[in-house]
């Protein structure tokens, strides 16, 4: 049985380029999920079928077989797993289990973000505070991914539901109520080396299919450089107060004009393949980057702010309503497919966003101005057949 040097915690195919990454470096790698179909299983120098967010199981794991480094994937719940044994072993690329509580929590952020006057929605944590708070709102678990259990509120009357649909969407059964912020959804992925950001992206995105799920992005062509270099700003403090190690801080953000509220913090990779939205848009390693730190890697930065070399697309193939997935349909395509990574085979079922997907796909555009066109609309040009006599979902 192969040993190995380092332990991945995710297995699932957003986090293919990370392995990638460690394999090309010669890093005998491990990966380790509850999922044994999961395809890192195959790829990997050693697969481990375990339930990562198991602490006490991780952590005896990894001093079982003497592993040396441990990384995070593309989950909340393996960078807090990571982190807490990191902690416990004195290993690389983590911060402390209290800051990453901090980052991870949307209500712990959002009551140190209010401490430190940074900007973002007005937020309470129970129904009796809500009548601080101006409408429509918006009623959320604390620690849920991708959307779930989220629901926009307009009224008194329907808090209760929605506040008890979120508590049943997170794993604590914790609950941050915010008001509703109206603008436009980016993110700002920022790499960190010596507390300093030294290498940043920005990019639009769109969440057409699940209103509260990206699954259509691209490189930001049309922000502006006061609101670029004021959300990086704003990151970088939080870089400076909180002490943050080297590795990447992923920011979800809306803006309005110049005016800007944090969303969502992570350590984690972005799932959905982000890491080669960017690869593809600007030729830079954003994988390589990622794992560098937590395997005690230099990494070479040349550029702050790297720019678009390509037009590319990314957009994650979902439905609305459960359905059969038998094939990817390709239609009336506006630029040229770059690839299709397909997650179904035909004839499984395809349950609705933001529980599901059935491939995530990239495209090239000739020009600035197609991508800019064309990347919110790419659902209606990526479909799923759920039928071979022609009919589409």
């Amino acid at each position: 049985m192969s040993t190995i040097d380092a332990l991945m915690l995710d297995a699932g195919f957003s986090a293919l380029p990370l392995l990638e990454a460690c394999l090309e470096q010669g890093v005998a790698i491990g990966v380790c999920s509850g999922k044994p179909g999961d395809p890192g299983h195959i790829r990997a120098t050693r697969s481990i079928v375990e339930d990562y967010s198991d602490k006490e199981a991780i952590l005896g794991i990894v001093r079982k077989k003497n592993i040396k480094a441990i990384l995070p994937g593309v989950t909340d719940v393996s960078y807090e797993t990571g982190a807490w044994v990191a902690q416990s072993l004195g290993m690389p690329g983590f911060d402390s289990v209290e800051t990453t509580a901090i980052l991870l929590k949307k209500d712990v952020f959002r009551a140190y973000a209010q401490r430190k006057g940074l900007p973002i929605p007005k937020a309470v944590r129970d129904i009796e505070s809500v009548g601080q708070l101006s409408y429509p709102i918006l009623v959320k678990p604390v620690d849920a991914y991708s959307g779930r259990g989220i629901t926009q509120v307009q009224r008194e009357q329907d808090i209760l539901p929605a506040y008890q649909s979120a508590a049943s969407a997170s794993v604590s059964g914790q609950v941050v109520i915010e008001e509703f912020k109206q603008g436009s959804l980016h993110s700002h992925s920022a790499f960190i080396r010596n507390g300093e950001i030294v290498c940043e992206f920005f990019v639009d995105e769109y969440c057409t299919v699940y209103p509260y799920q990206v699954n259509s992005s691209c490189v930001a062509h049309q922000m502006s450089e006061t609101l670029k270099n004021a959300v990086s700003d704003c990151i970088n403090s939080i870089v400076a107060d909180l002490k943050l190690c080297d590795g990447l801080l992923h920011t979800q953000f809306i803006a309005n004009g110049d005016d800007f509220w944090l969303i969502e913090l992570t350590r984690r990779c972005p799932g959905d393949l982000y890491c080669q939205l960017i690869r593809y848009s600007t030729d830079i390693p954003y994988a390589e980057y990622f794992v560098a730190p937590f395997l005690s890697l230099p990494s070479t930065f040349a550029n702050k702010r790297p720019a678009a070399r390509h037009y590319v697309a990314r957009h994650t193939v979902s439905v609305s309503e459960k359905t059969i997935f038998n094939a990817l349909r390709y239609h009336q395509l506006p630029g040229e497919l770059l690839e299709s990574v397909v997650l179904k085979k035909s004839g499984e079922v395809l349950n609705p966003a933001p529980g599901d997907r059935a491939a995530v796909v990239f495209m090239t555009f000739n020009d600035k101005a197609h991508l800019l066109k064309n990347t919110g609309n790419l659902k209606h040009h990526l479909v799923v057949s759920h039928s071979f006599l022609g009919k589409e979902k």
